[in-house]
Parts: structure tokens; sequence; C-alpha cells
């Protein structure tokens, strides 16, 4: 029998069984353990906050929006923009010489 199925034989018969070698928790142990549990929770995630994740975002954003401003504005005040944009589709770009 390999190494594999000894550990679930064992876990098998552990189950069968479960009170036996069960001890019961010390006094006050499920008070602490959910003390250290909220404390855990409340400490600072370090410097990958969500709140920095989402503010980094949000700047982003904010550039792309920056950035893109002008080509739109470029695009509306050109009378040939349709044009342009056919003569753009219509040629091919051929890369060898």
């Amino acid at each position: 029998m390999n190494r594999i199925d000894d550990q679930l034989n064992r876990l098998f018969r552990a189950a069968i069984h479960p009170d036996a070698g069960a001890a019961t928790p010390p006094f006050g142990m499920e008070a602490r353990v959910l003390a250290a549990w909220r404390e855990a929770a409340q400490a600072p995630a370090g410097f990958w906050d969500m709140r920095l994740l989402v503010r980094g975002l949000i700047v982003a954003a904010a550039l792309m929006v920056l950035s893109l401003w002008p080509a739109v504005q470029s695009q509306s005040g050109n009378p040939a923009a349709d044009y342009q944009e056919l003569a753009d589709a219509t040629v091919q770009v051929d890369s060898a010489p």
C-alpha cells in the first residue's frame, strides 16, 4: 500500500470515531482567537492598499481622458475628417520593399 492510501485509511478511521483524541480547548481561547482575527483584519495591507489602487485607477483614467481630448477635438473640427478616414481605411500598407 502506498503512502497516500495509508494516510487516507487513517483519515477515514479517524472520521468514524470523531471524539477519540479530541481535547477541549482551554477557557477563553475562542475569545483570544476572535480578537486576533479581528486585529489582523484591521491591520494595514502594506503599500499595495486597495485605496491606493483605486486612486491610481482614477488618476490613470483622468490622464487617458486628457490625452485623448485633443484627438477628439481635432476630428470634430476637421471638415475633411470623413475623407481622411476613408483614405486611411482603403490604403494597403505593405512592409515588403
